[in-house]
């Protein structure tokens, strides 16, 4: 009784990444390659961390900022107050020329803080509203109308804009770096290749040999 043979295990193919490290690191057991194939995976590779170090840097620069920007927002809120102002006069809208944006609204209010210490100032609505009703606003420790602090949200994007600015220009560097890495390295290949063309051309096409008072290589 035959059995059939059991075929052979394919052998698991390399990656190109996988290829590239064991290249870089010097331990790829391939005789075809040359310190020129080595110089460019150790590019990739140094390109690879790179990028790995700016998304490290970014994420810490966006940290570092949300980190500030919300201790200044709580010495910020230390200061101001809320209070409720009453609207003195008509609700007029406010808009720039030529602006798509939907028109913002404006009207004379009144308020008393510190107790006793009456305020009067032009303050920003949200829509429109009329004479006798109350807004929200946001004053110091002296009564006087001041600007309300960022939102949760606002320094959040804010520091998400700012890490992703700072991983846009070091990835902008390490992609530059690269290029020019890559074509000191393909010129290198270059003249190499033109330097063994000139030595091996005559021997291949028999010019060597033709030559008089010459004697082919190969017949030695």
């Amino acid at each position: 009784m035959s059995t059939a043979p059991v075929p052979a295990r394919a052998a698991t193919p390399i990656r190109p990444w996988h290829r590239h490290l064991r290249r870089a690191v010097g331990v790829e057991r391939n005789p075809l390659s040359r310190p020129l194939d080595r110089a460019r995976s150790r590019a990739l590779l140094a390109a690879v961390l790179g990028v790995a170090l700016s998304v490290l840097l970014g994420t810490g620069t966006a940290l570092a900022d949300l980190r500030l920007a919300q201790h200044h927002s709580t010495a910020t809120l230390s200061r101001l107050h809320h209070v409720e102002a009453v609207l003195l006069g008509p609700v007029r809208g406010v808009s720039a020329p030529h602006s798509f944006a939907p028109p913002s609204y404006q009207a004379q209010a009144a308020w008393t803080y510190p107790s006793g210490q009456p305020h009067t100032a032009t303050v920003s609505l949200p829509g429109r509203a009329t004479a006798g009703s109350t807004t929200p606003v946001w004053v110091d420790d002296a009564g006087t109308l001041a600007v309300p602090p960022p939102t949760g949200a606002d320094t959040t994007a804010d520091a998400i804009c700012i890490g992703l600015f700072t991983l846009g220009c070091l990835s902008v560097l390490v992609a530059t770096g690269l290029g020019l890495r890559l074509r000191t390295l393909d010129r290198r290949a270059d003249r190499s290749w033109q330097r063994s063309w000139e030595r091996l051309e005559p021997l291949w096409t028999g010019r060597a040999a033709r030559k008089p008072g010459t004697t082919d290589p190969r017949n030695r």
